[in-house]
């Protein structure tokens, strides 16, 4: 399975720089994190691994969501986003479980709210802020 999983790896490199024929970038793009590329949307295909890094796309080319895959089960640090490439979203998993901090935007990337999960479930203190960016409320789930 990992001889696989390199195999296509390797060969979306060997695509990738096929295509940009060593062209420097276009002075236009606009680069946040590693949202854009120059590949095209309808050229970008949803991860289906078990073990490694996990992207899912929207329609237009944006990346969905993204992290790691173990096993089958989300780890660590998983990110997804709005369509319009602005954060929608951190998760830390742990076995396939969300373990550990998570934070939520709004459309606007003003927090929605940050708190904690224990084994899937919340713990500790929860803050949660309006659209303007104003807090809100705040809950507290017990133990971390």
């Amino acid at each position: 399975m990992r001889r696989i999983a390199m195999f296509i790896l390797l060969s979306c490199c060997l695509l990738a720089c096929k295509e940009n024929n060593g062209q420097a970038a276009d002075a236009g793009t606009v680069h946040r994190d590693t949202l854009t590329s120059n590949m095209p949307a309808k050229d970008k295909k949803d991860s289906v691994i078990s073990n490694g890094e996990y992207i899912q796309y929207y329609t237009n080319g944006v990346i969905k969501m993204r992290g790691i895959m173990k096993d089958g089960k989300r780890e660590g640090l998983w990110k997804s986003y709005y369509e319009n490439g602005a954060p929608w979203s951190e998760t830390t998993f742990k076995d396939g479980k969300k373990d550990g901090k998570t934070t939520t935007w709004y459309e606007n990337e003003k927090k929605r709210y940050e708190g904690y999960y224990t084994q899937d479930l919340e713990s500790g203190k929860w803050v949660f802020w309006d659209e303007n960016g104003n807090p809100a409320t705040q809950k507290d789930f017990g133990k971390k």
